[in-house]
């Protein structure tokens, strides 16, 4: 009894941690969350069915310091996300969609999901040094796999 009394516990705290975004590794490591009055430019992203991201300007290399805000659209009949990180953070994101792929965003400042016909605006702060770049990527199961994703210079 006390053995699943224990698992049974263990796993809540485990999900209650992945709902809120506390993803394994720190999120903060290539930035943080943006605030609208620091915004140097704005990119429009359309999630695709077809396992792209189309940007509305090109995104090209983000400057260290840059505040970005990303308006997200998912104009397709598919569920999506926009997921920014370095490869780290990407690997660990990717991870824990494989284990728990319903997993929700709503308390993770670098992800938004996408339900079809959704619009979502995430600001980011790119004022930290990365190694390999920034990492944008949708981590719906297979999604990735198939393509979604892009890599991006930081400089």
């Amino acid at each position: 009894m006390k053995t699943t009394l224990f698992a049974i516990t263990a796993a809540l705290v485990a999900s209650s941690a992945f709902a809120n975004g506390s993803h394994s590794g720190s999120h903060d490591s290539f930035g943080q969350p943006g605030r609208a009055a620091d915004v140097t430019r704005t990119i429009q992203v359309r999630t695709l069915d077809t396992m792209k991201f189309e940007f509305q300007p090109a995104v090209g290399t983000i400057k260290k310091g840059e505040t970005i805000r990303f308006v997200v659209n998912n104009p397709g009949q598919l569920t999506h996300e926009f997921a920014i990180g370095d490869t780290a953070s990407q690997q660990a994101h990717a991870e824990m969609m494989r284990k728990m792929p319903g997993m929700q965003h709503e308390a993770d400042a670098t992800t938004v999901s996408l339900a079809p016909g959704a619009s979502k605006t995430l600001i980011w702060k790119f004022d930290k040094a990365v190694n390999g770049g920034i990492v944008l990527a949708c981590h719906i199961a297979g999604h990735y796999e198939a393509g979604m994703h892009t890599r991006i210079s930081l400089n």
